[in-house]
């Protein structure tokens, strides 16, 4: 949910700038097939836009774009409110008239960028130029690989276009002085815990193009700073949990705390009293407890040796790589995820049965 309430803040914050254009640069939804209810929210948000009289463009980002060229994407339903979304394996063009300027969009969604060989240039009569694309620079810095993921090809970013809407990467990122990540309007896991969810506002005058981020309210996402819990014991571990919880204000937040060099059973003995009001407080709280030995991996991941992590741990990075193939969607890997989690905490809330 907070994804989708997310979207609603950025039309707020749209509207209330009086803005002549919105342009999206990919990844509205999680897959080609988002659920009926995902779809419903994002007309009914759009249209709000659409019907102040703002034109709004858009392309389908590596999660939304088809497999297959005969497939249709969910962001064809756009047009049922009056906004414009290209989605397949060819660049498109539009041009709307702003203030007396004729501005030209260039349209590259995620399926024409697999095209390396892929040309486009502004349109001869335009007064201003866009490029609107979906993919990867030189200079970004990602953890990890995201399945579809696309570097754009040199040649499409090279060109004469007067600015480039850039998709894919959730940060606000510049770039060059005109090409920009706008970033996201929500973070999606704890690698984003430090990003500022929200928009770019980018203005054009005589002088050139200036461009700002627009933050957005959103949901508190913690990842607390880990303990090393050598030589701790149960009852002194979980006095440090409720010490270094103590210190943030987690009501509502989503919450990560990492325990490190805990030895062998002292995870099970933690207070379980002292966990359930913890998760009572935050929306989410993960506690990844990684027992004395396990290796940790670059950027500072554990990795489990012999012997499994923490069945909560191991849970996670199951969902997460079912994510990543593209077996499920994150919608539903959120949810999933939730939902199994909630089932792990009860059964070792509960204990073993007698």
């Amino acid at each position: 949910m907070d994804v989708s309430e997310a979207y609603a803040r950025a039309v707020d914050a749209i509207l209330e700038r009086d803005v002549d254009l919105v342009i999206h640069s990919g990844d509205v939804f999680d897959s080609v097939r988002p659920a009926t209810h995902v779809v419903v929210h994002f007309l009914k948000q759009t249209a709000r836009i659409i019907g102040r009289n703002i034109p709004y463009y858009g392309i389908a980002g590596n999660h939304e774009t088809p497999r297959l060229r005969a497939t249709t994407a969910a962001l064809e339903y756009a047009t049922l409110v009056g906004a414009r979304f290209v989605h397949g394996f060819e660049p498109d063009y539009g041009a709307v008239e702003v203030r007396g300027a004729r501005v030209g969009l260039s349209l590259v969604p995620h399926g024409a960028v697999a095209d390396r060989e892929v040309v486009v240039t502004p349109g001869r009569d335009d007064d201003i130029s866009i490029l609107v694309t979906h993919g990867t620079v030189p200079g970004l810095r990602i953890r990890g690989h995201e399945l579809g993921e696309v570097d754009l090809p040199g040649h499409v970013l090279d060109g004469s276009f007067d600015y480039v809407a850039l998709g894919h990467y959730h940060y606000f990122h510049p770039h060059r002085p005109n090409a920009y990540y706008a970033g996201a309007t929500e973070r999606f896991g704890f690698g984003e815990a430090d990003s500022r969810p929200g928009f770019a506002l980018v203005e054009f005058d005589g002088e050139g193009v200036r461009v700002e981020h627009v933050p957005i309210p959103c949901r508190p996402m913690l990842d607390l700073p880990r303990i090393d819990a050598s030589g701790m014991d149960a009852a002194e571990l979980t006095e440090a949990i409720r010490e270094r919880a103590g210190r943030a204000e987690i009501d509502g937040a989503v919450v990560r705390l990492k325990v490190v060099e805990a030895p062998r059973g002292a995870a099970a003995g933690v207070d379980r009293e002292v966990l359930r009001e913890l998760r009572r407080r935050c929306l989410d709280f993960s506690l990844e407890i990684s027992e004395a030995g396990a290796e940790e991996a670059a950027g500072g991941e554990e990795t489990a040796g012999a012997a499994f992590g923490p069945l909560e741990e191991e849970f996670r990075a199951f969902v997460e790589r079912r994510r990543e193939s593209g077996k499920i969607g994150r919608t539903f890997a959120e949810r999933f995820l939730e939902a199994g989690l909630g089932y792990l905490r009860r059964a070792g809330e509960e204990g073993p049965a007698a």
